[in-house]
């Protein structure tokens, strides 16, 4: 059993099955997935929003302290990140397989998380976060362009469209909750 490779056999009547689904179970599961995948992906444009101005961040990273330019910047290099992971699955999509790009993609966010939230200020906190975002931006990229395809190989044809239309749906309601959440973290006092 290889890196991505789940355990995947016929059953009793000679249908094929994965992690002992077939069927209905198994297409709402992949749906499950690949839902979590654009709210992940919702949340993560959604969430600098709200902690882009606030007074604690401006403290960890003082360049962006009314400073739009930094401001947008570390913004949107999430989104060049992004970019970056689409385009690297446009070339080595097919030869890594739908399932194993969507568990590296997960994994390179991952790490990119990691590296973000270890960023201590005075320690070039900046540059570190910047590329902590590139790389989580890389990973959703690569997860973004990679999901709807395999959901759409997954799903029967009677519902393929619907599916599609309700991930992007759901990227929509991701930045919902981040704003949420930053509307109730800024009420919040650090002591």
């Amino acid at each position: 059993m290889g890196f991505g490779n789940a355990p995947s056999r016929d059953n009793s009547q000679g249908v094929p099955t994965f992690l002992g689904l077939s069927g209905r179970p198994l297409s709402l599961l992949v749906s499950i997935v690949a839902t979590n995948g654009f709210l992940l992906f919702g949340y993560d444009q959604g969430v600098m929003s709200g902690i882009i101005s606030a007074p604690d961040f401006n403290n960890a990273f003082p360049e962006t302290r009314g400073d739009s330019t930094w401001q947008g910047f570390v913004t949107a290099i999430y989104e060049i990140g992004c970019l970056f992971g689409a385009i690297f699955q446009l070339g080595f999509g097919d030869t890594l397989g739908r399932r194993r790009a969507i568990i590296i993609g997960g994994v390179i966010m991952i790490l990119g998380v990691v590296i973000q939230v270890t960023a201590i200020p005075g320690n070039k906190a900046m540059a570190q976060f910047i590329i902590g975002r590139t790389i989580t931006g890389i990973g959703n990229g690569m997860n973004t362009s990679t999901i709807p395809t395999y959901q759409a190989e997954c799903s029967k044809t009677t519902n393929r469209g619907l599916l599609i239309c309700i991930e992007g749906s759901v990227i929509a309601i991701g930045t919902l909750i981040a704003y949420w959440i930053d509307f109730g973290a800024s009420y919040g006092k650090l002591k």
